[in-house]
């Protein structure tokens, strides 16, 4: 497991645009994650722009993070309110954790399907493509060599 260590260099509030490059989130996440609660703005200019603390970099990186991991935005919402404040419901967090747990399971079986049927054909065995119930590798990999020769052409 990889351990971040964000320094800040901004102490100024941050606009949209520079929070968003810093965080690399686009306008539209930001906005997501702001109707979702899961960021604030700290102020407003007299203009209406919305001004974010340095600390909303760490917290979006954070979200991101927890999104690559699997988790809903509604599960982060849960563990960042419990973080804001100060006390974790291990209850709560040991029930997210089985949730997610399962959901990793059911995707670790269901890609150990695929490979059961994407392994053979690439060793060179092609028999499974025979397989009335494997078309869908097929069309996968139909799909997918597609995908290169346009990106080529």
């Amino acid at each position: 497991m990889t351990i971040l260590t964000i320094v800040n260099t901004f102490k100024s509030p941050l606009t949209t645009c520079s929070l968003c490059k810093a965080a690399n989130v686009t306008r539209g996440q930001l906005r997501l994650y702001e109707e979702e609660g899961l960021i604030t703005p700290q102020s407003r200019t007299k203009a209406g722009y919305r001004q974010y603390g340095s600390d909303t970099i760490d917290r979006l990186k954070a979200i991101m993070h927890l999104k690559e991991l699997g988790f809903t935005l509604a599960e982060i919402a849960l563990l960042l309110s419990e973080r804001d404040q100060g006390e974790l419901d291990e209850q709560a967090i040991q029930h997210l954790a089985g949730e997610l747990l399962s959901k990793i399971d059911e995707r670790i079986a269901g890609l150990q399907v695929i490979r059961s049927y994407v392994g053979p054909v690439a060793s060179g065995d092609m028999s499974v493509l025979q397989d009335e119930v494997c078309n869908f590798v097929v069309d996968f990999m139909t799909a997918v060599s597609k995908k290169k020769l346009d990106r080529r052409a």
